[in-house]
């Protein structure tokens, strides 16, 4: 069972993977899915991720996986990113 606190820590990490460009996460569907987008500094979408259930991102592994697959898409498209 994901916990109001396991979701969070997971949205906020999701959130901060993306810097020095913003990502917006979205827990929704009764908090069993989450959403995200990352935006470039004009505010316009980069990479957007539709779907990934919760539950699935609780495995650590997993949540670093789906970050840095996201992380190479949006460097694929020219952007630089903090950290590894």
């Amino acid at each position: 069972m994901l916990t109001d606190e396991n979701i969070n820590n997971i949205k906020f990490r999701v959130e901060g993977a993306f810097k020095p460009l913003r990502c917006v996460a979205e827990i929704w569907d009764y908090k069993q899915k989450l959403r995200f987008k990352v935006f470039d500094n004009d505010n316009h979408g980069i990479i957007e991720i539709p779907s990934i259930v919760l539950r699935d991102l609780t495995d650590e592994s997993r949540l670093q996986d789906v970050i840095e697959q996201t992380r190479e898409q949006v460097k694929s498209k020219g952007f630089v990113l903090i950290g590894s």
